[in-house]
């Protein structure tokens, strides 16, 4: 069973949001700066690690630099300090390799997101299909992807849809771009 990119995407780019308050906890001193930085790593590497994602060991990777630090053995130095300016000197690496991960998820999405307007325009066009606000919306969903998936003439794109999303994630997107002013 695939993945869900629909979901991927949304958790990559919530984390990608949640980034600017770690920097503005570095510019500000915040004194819990390292345990955010930290606590936010870590849910990175569970999103990738659920995801069967590689990156996740660089993720890792970054959290055992300034983990280091924490056992330095030379006299006189501030572990907490040191921890501090290596995971600031860190931050940008961190946030670029989850941007690099994102980027082909999000415009493999985009791509099917601009396939399935098309085909709900195509759909809509048929007038078979017809939406009244009595009907459950997750039925309707579930009937005009059975219709595309049927339809001898939109079925090419449901194919090519199926073949890089999950069901979940097609009847996500569909959910997402359906204006049912089109199916009243």
């Amino acid at each position: 069973m695939k993945k869900s990119q629909f979901i991927l995407v949304s958790q990559l780019k919530e984390k990608l949001q949640e980034f600017p308050d770690i920097v503005s906890s570095l510019e500000t001193k915040d004194p819990y700066f390292i345990e955010k930085t930290f606590s936010w790593l870590k849910s990175v590497e569970d999103v990738f690690s659920t995801n069967n994602i590689s990156e996740v060991s660089e993720m890792a990777g970054f959290r055992s630099k300034v983990l280091t630090a924490k056992f330095s053995d030379e006299r006189g130095t501030n572990i907490k300090k040191n921890q501090i300016k290596i995971a600031a000197g860190s931050l940008y690496n961190i946030q670029n390799t989850v941007l690099n991960v994102l980027m082909p998820y999000e415009q493999r999405m985009n791509d099917c997101r601009e396939m399935i307007k098309q085909l709900l325009v195509l759909a809509a066009q048929t007038k078979k299909l017809e939406y009244n606000k009595e009907m459950n919306f997750d039925d309707f969903i579930k009937r005009v992807w059975q219709y595309i998936l049927y339809d001898d003439n939109l079925r090419a794109g449901a194919v090519r849809l199926k073949s890089v999303l999950s069901d979940m994630d097609i009847t996500m997107l569909l959910a997402d771009e359906i204006d049912l002013e089109d199916f009243s």
